[in-house]
């Protein structure tokens, strides 16, 4: 089964990465799943379904995040 496919929200993913989340406000968006689980936690609300995003995308995802990190307010401008 790809894992573009949607997956119920109790099941987990098999691998960290970055995944689109379905949340039980109707409300999706990015997020990563690492050794801790979903982050960030289930603030938003409960996670219905997801799915993997296409490598390209995840891949962007990555370098996204690590200029965040490193860079911090210097993105922001």
């Amino acid at each position: 089964m790809p894992e573009t496919e949607w997956f119920p929200g109790g099941t987990l993913p098999d691998r960290q990465g970055y995944f689109e989340v379905e949340f039980d406000t109707g409300e999706t968006e990015i997020t990563r799943y690492g050794m801790l689980g979903w982050e960030p936690e289930q603030e938003r609300g409960r996670i219905v379904r997801w799915r993997g995003l296409d490598p390209n995308i995840e891949e962007a995802e990555m370098q996204r995040e690590s200029a965040v990190r490193n860079n911090g307010d210097s993105l922001i401008g």
